[in-house]
């Protein structure tokens, strides 16, 4: 009764008291389908130790295992007899790091939740500057890798797929493939994402109107896979970029995205019909095997479809819309009521 009467007098809803946390941070480490180094994987589980106990933070570590199993599991089972505060998480199959990483954030007891990978990207210590800009107000903070001491090829696809990242989608972040990151529970609560979509968990959170910070942290030689000839994967992250890009512009008005480009083919199209007629009738020029003419026909007939599909995602939209949240109440301060005297001295 004492904290609703208190939250009455300040003017803050119910939902905007502080909540009882049983731990100051939440280390979340994801290990998907690889073949983990176990050397590695201990020097990082080590060195977070060690700066969160020089530092008198009391911490819980959530490990998930995703498909990897075998010795990895084994240590992980240890890690859990002799570590204090080690949970893990395995599951059946893969299922991939952001369905990994909302199930450990939901299990997450700590007021603040970090994640990494397997082994060390950045300076530990890290997580100080962190945490410190987590409490100053901020919901989520992006780390990015300074300098980078990796090879040149590693450099240029960060370097590119960060340029593609801001250039369709218009927020700035220098290294969205860094893994260190911090965040408050409510972020990843409010956010839809799913596949591969877990790295642009930042820019989904400026979407949504968080306070989102990026910051240097000191990038150290990284023991992890090696992914430079891996050209699916590439792939495989530019239809990332492009999804991420469609769902922050169109996912509340799909008919912009289809309308737009099925008239755009249906002018084209019938610009190019149109020339066929008018040198066919005018100019005396055979249409038969006439390649603009089959282009102009395809478009005409593209345009419709995609029209339609617009059409239909507005329909879904407008009969759904009140299941999409694509905002975030960040305060509510409720109006102070007027007592009797007050109503008299207004009138």
């Amino acid at each position: 009764m004492g904290n609703m009467a208190t939250a009455r007098a300040t003017g803050m809803e119910i939902e905007d008291l502080p909540l009882a946390y049983e731990f100051d941070v939440s280390l979340v480490v994801v290990a998907t389908n690889v073949e983990v180094d176990l050397e590695s994987f201990g020097e990082m589980i080590d060195s977070f130790r060690r700066v969160f106990h020089e530092n008198n933070l009391k911490a819980e570590f959530i490990v998930v295992d995703d498909g990897v199993g075998g010795p990895f599991f084994e240590a992980l089972q240890a890690l859990n007899r002799e570590v204090p505060n080690f949970r893990v998480i395995r599951f059946r199959r893969t299922f991939g790091e952001s369905v990994a990483l909302r199930i450990a954030t939901e299990r997450a007891r700590g007021e603040f939740i970090l994640t990494n990978t397997w082994y060390v990207q950045v300076k530990p210590e890290a997580a100080l500057d962190v945490i410190r800009r987590l409490r100053d107000g901020a919901d989520f903070v992006a780390a990015s890798r300074t300098p980078r001491i990796d090879s040149i090829l590693a450099r240029l696809q960060s370097w590119f797929f960060n340029v593609l990242t801001r250039w369709l989608t218009k927020v700035s972040f220098h290294d969205l493939n860094c893994s260190f990151r911090g965040f408050k529970k409510h972020v990843i609560d409010a956010i839809h994402f799913h596949g591969d979509l877990f790295r642009f968990v930042p820019v989904l959170a400026v979407g949504q109107g968080f306070r989102v910070e990026e910051i240097p942290v000191l990038h150290v030689a990284e023991k992890g896979p090696s992914t430079f000839l891996n050209v699916s994967l590439y792939i495989r992250r530019v239809l990332d970029v492009f999804s991420l890009f469609f769902l922050m512009k169109f996912i509340r008005k799909p008919l912009r995205f289809f309308g737009l480009t099925g008239l755009a083919l249906f002018f084209v199209g019938s610009l190019l019909s149109g020339w066929v007629a008018y040198q066919k009738f005018f100019m005396n020029i055979g249409a038969v095997d006439r390649p603009a003419l089959v282009l102009g026909v395809l478009f005409m007939v593209l345009g419709p479809i995609l029209l339609s599909i617009g059409l239909i995602g507005e329909i879904i939209i407008f009969t759904q819309g009140k299941t999409l949240s694509d905002y975030h109440i960040g305060t509510i301060l409720s109006g102070r009521e007027i007592a009797e005297g007050d109503r008299e001295d207004e009138a």
